[in-house]
């Protein structure tokens, strides 16, 4: 529930969720005239959405006038005079390899730059799909033998001889979902329990032709963090919203993972933490307190999961800095 909350309310404020004033940056400015990249450290691999830190320091007497943070060659985002820096987050920064640069200018025209290299994984997704060469569905996400909640995030674009005229989502048979008059649909959805569903998108155009593309996609765990984001819905059972560390923490070699699943109609039998998918703690119930000693430097994936009586499994993913000087 979390994962597919987040990413719509990220997606309903454009391409880019932003912070952009210099109080917001976790990220301290630079002792030197410089930009400063905080988060994500070099090279390092983050869970999708993934969380950029940065600050910068103009020359003795100036301001900075503006920055561009680019991705890839491609400008995300751009700020305005008298702001230094902020803590960004972007859905559309996908899975795979990424080359960050941030440039900021002072007002006496000195150029400062700070460049990383680091990789994206997880539910990134490309959003929206490219539209296929020929008549047909290009199933982008979620990609085969990917790790799904049981509400994934579903994206196509179709072709047709002529214009396409209906999209329909079918999950083990059923149709949620439904866009007319547009060659792409884009949606979060249930899939069910967990375990394996056959997912189908079926579109039609002007002159009749149909169209169909299906897969077999696993669904592995279930909700999110368990957190009320509408007042007016109820919440669903999962980890406590305020478990620690939280999303995107600095924290020291030695830390305390605190962690618990709320409103579980199941017993916990069993609760792990992962950091970069290596086993750093166990406990047998619902509620995890492990300290964690000579934890690695630099950003990493903190991975929390939990199986009930029944199998079902519970799971969060998202990343921290160790160690990291901000």
């Amino acid at each position: 529930m979390f994962r597919s909350l987040l990413f719509s309310a990220l997606l309903s404020l454009s391409t880019v969720s932003f912070l952009s004033t210099t109080s917001f940056a976790a990220c301290s400015a630079p002792s030197q005239p410089g930009v400063r990249i905080c988060s994500p450290t070099p090279n390092s691999t983050v869970a999708y959405v993934p969380f950029i830190d940065f600050n910068s320091t103009p020359a003795f007497g100036a301001q900075i006038t503006r920055y561009i943070v680019y991705d890839n060659g491609t400008k995300i985002v751009e700020g305005p005079q008298g702001e230094t820096g902020g803590s960004l987050q972007t859905v559309q920064v996908f899975n795979g390899t990424h080359h960050l640069t941030i440039n900021a200018w002072d007002t006496q025209g000195n150029l400062y730059q700070a460049k990383e290299d680091f990789n994206v994984v997880g539910d990134g997704y490309p959003i929206p799909c490219a539209k296929p060469s020929s008549p047909g569905i290009n199933f982008c996400a979620p990609t085969a033998g990917a790790i799904l909640s049981v509400d994934p995030e579903f994206s196509v674009t179709a072709r047709g001889l002529s214009k396409i005229t209906t999209i329909r989502l079918y999950v083990d048979g059923k149709s949620p979902v439904e866009r007319v008059n547009s060659p792409e649909l884009t949606v979060g959805a249930p899939m069910g329990p967990q375990g394996d569903h056959t997912v189908a998108f079926v579109a039609w155009d002007s002159g009749g032709h149909v169209y169909k593309s299906t897969r077999v996609l696993h669904a592995s765990y279930t909700y999110g963090f368990q957190d009320c984001l509408v007042p007016s819905q109820p919440c669903g059972p999962g980890f406590d919203a305020a478990s620690t560390p939280a999303p995107n923490d600095y924290v020291s070699k030695t830390f305390t993972i605190n962690a618990d699943v709320q409103m579980n109609p199941q017993a916990i039998t069993t609760m792990k933490a992962y950091l970069d998918g290596k086993v750093v703690a166990i406990s047998h119930g619902p509620t995890m307190i492990a300290p964690i000693e000579n934890a690695p430097d630099g950003t990493h994936i903190l991975v929390l999961q939990a199986w009930d009586t029944q199998g079902v499994v519970y799971r969060v993913q998202y990343n921290i800095n160790i160690n990291v000087p901000h």
